[in-house]
């Protein structure tokens, strides 16, 4: 069982990977800009992890797309509210900027917080499959790298990093 998923794993970020490099192909043929964000959701030292229909095998922060009539502050609390079910308040800081290792035009800004209250959606919709609180000092092996080094500056105590994705 532990082999099936640690391959899964392996195929989850592979389809994540090319999923996000198809997308920023297109915004490159394009030149415009591609702008995202995730989020630390932060309760008792645990922090929710989501995992979405096209890459079951790994846990990811929420997050997604800032559309082009919000900030990215206003596209992390809309991303939790359709991904987790919760009510962000406000963001406790933002984490780090960080670039796209190959389209220079992609930027996600991720931030934290632990101002947030509802219940957590435990439907499946079209994008997310699952959802689960994790110890932040005990991650799953199934975190996406990215995610785990975003976590890890959380932990570190990192803010306002510049760096690639």
């Amino acid at each position: 069982m532990r082999v099936f998923r640690k391959v899964g794993k392996y195929i989850s970020i592979v389809l994540l990977n090319t999923a996000h490099e198809v997308r920023s192909f297109l915004h490159r043929v394009s030149g415009k800009k591609i702008l995202g964000v995730r989020i630390i959701l932060i309760q008792e030292r645990h922090t929710l992890l989501v995992s979405h229909w096209y890459a079951p095998f790994v846990w990811t922060l929420p997050g997604g797309g800032v559309k082009k009539t919000e900030t990215p502050e206003q596209a992390a609390i809309r991303e939790v509210s359709e991904e987790t079910g919760f009510k962000v308040h406000s963001l406790g800081g933002l984490i780090g900027t960080y670039r796209g290792r190959f389209n220079k035009n992609e930027t996600v800004y991720v931030y934290y917080t632990g101002d947030f209250d509802g219940s957590l959606s435990l439907t499946p919709n079209i994008e997310i499959m699952a959802r689960s609180w994790f110890d932040i000092d005990n991650l799953p092996d199934e975190i996406s790298p990215g995610n785990q080094k975003r976590i890890d500056a959380y932990r570190a105590g990192v803010r306002d990093e510049k760096g690639i994705w």
